[in-house]
């Protein structure tokens, strides 16, 4: 202990403190409880600049405890109910806490004038994760008024069932946020093609967007995407069931670097959109086709043929045949995940022998009820 107090704080800081945890620091504070060197100890430490865990919560004792030695954070995760906050305690007690964070995840029934006060104290923000899931929305567009004030060099916003959110607050966001390169909005129902169109105009440098059940979303959004972020490589539209062919035609014909593209119950899609994606889209690694019902052995088998490093499928409730399967096990031999549910018009025994002939097929899932309604499970199944 003695030789590590007379490091001097530039070697103790980059040499020692920089590979600690906040757990580290706490323990090695007890360790020192009752030590002569327990003061020196608590001013090297003062003023570090931890990385923290975002996905670890931090609880409101530790993080006091961290305010009182002036002990910062990078990352962090805060789960609300366990803060219990209210407004005059956050005022007083952690006015200080959050000058370096970059990455903080809000969870739990929060409320604007937390997530408002953290953000405003935040002088280098990076990413912004809030997750409200009260039957009552909390989180409003106050809250990204504040982002927008304050968090001008944001690169990342998720937003999960934050309903209280309209197209006003994003359009403040896009406005005053150009180097976004993700936006996730799933369960906002109150987002339109307005905002979405606004997003697409400022935030041109964008790489991945979620609008899961966002189901006020039209071909407008998607096409204004497809010319304006033609960078996409990830985009999740799952229930945004008013979406048809020609948004997703749009994609695929502007956006030819996508990795990522999830239709799970987008029911007008049908099989123009997906060849049109195998035939521009030839780096796509994950697909969700679930419950296209249109989706047809034309598609899935122009995508095998096309899309031969995709990685993961998912085609359950779709009208494909064996034919579908056997084109994608023959050509597809980095696929590590499959999935078929609801697929009536596959036969379980003949697609068992197929994928059993493969030897470069290495791990499957496959779920199958045959059409004589019988249900086979392959579960986990690993091909040798």
């Amino acid at each position: 202990m003695e030789s590590m107090m007379n490091l001097p704080d530039d070697i103790f800081n980059q040499e020692i403190l920089q590979y600690l945890t906040v757990d580290n620091i706490v323990k090695l504070d007890n360790a020192c409880m009752n030590h002569k060197y327990r003061s020196q100890l608590l001013d090297k430490i003062s003023g570090v600049i931890l990385l923290g865990d975002k996905d670890k919560y931090i609880k409101a004792s530790l993080f006091k405890w961290l305010g009182m030695r002036r002990i910062y954070l990078i990352k962090m995760l805060m789960l609300e109910s366990d803060f219990n906050l209210t407004q005059s305690s956050i005022e007083n007690n952690y006015v200080d806490q959050f000058r370096y964070t970059q990455y903080v995840v809000m969870r739990g029934a929060m409320r604007d004038y937390m997530s408002i006060f953290i953000i405003s104290h935040s002088l280098c923000m990076l990413s912004i994760n809030i997750s409200d899931h009260l039957s009552d929305p909390q989180v409003s567009d106050h809250t990204l008024q504040s982002i927008a004030e304050h968090c001008t060099g944001l690169q990342s916003l998720s937003l999960s069932w934050c309903g209280g959110i309209t197209d006003a607050g994003l359009i403040t966001i896009s406005e005053h946020c150009p180097n976004m390169n993700y936006f996730g909005f799933s369960n906002c129902g109150k987002i339109t093609d307005t905002s979405i169109i606004s997003i697409s105009a400022h935030c041109t440098g964008l790489k991945s967007l979620n609008l899961e059940r966002c189901d006020q979303i039209t071909d407008d959004s998607i096409i204004s995407l497809s010319i304006y972020c033609t960078g996409l490589l990830s985009l999740h539209l799952e229930y945004c069931g008013k979406l048809t062919d020609a948004s997703i035609i749009s994609i695929s014909s502007h956006c030819t670097g996508l990795l990522s593209l999830n239709l799970q119950y987008c029911n007008q899609i049908g099989n123009d959109s997906i060849i049109s994606i195998s035939t521009n889209c030839f780096g796509l690694k994950s697909l969700n086709l679930g419950w296209c019902h249109k989706i047809t052995d034309v598609s899935t088998i122009s995508i095998s043929e096309n899309c031969t490093g995709l990685k993961e499928l998912k085609v359950s409730g779709t009208s494909i045949s064996d034919a579908s399967l056997i084109a994608i096990a023959k050509s597809c031999t980095e696929l590590q995940l499959l999935t078929t549910y609801q697929c009536y018009s596959l036969s379980s025994e003949k697609l068992r022998h197929d994928f059993d002939s493969l030897s470069e097929l290495r791990a499957v899932l496959l779920s199958i009820y045959p059409s004589t309604s019988r249900l086979t499970r392959i579960s986990s199944c690993t091909i040798h």
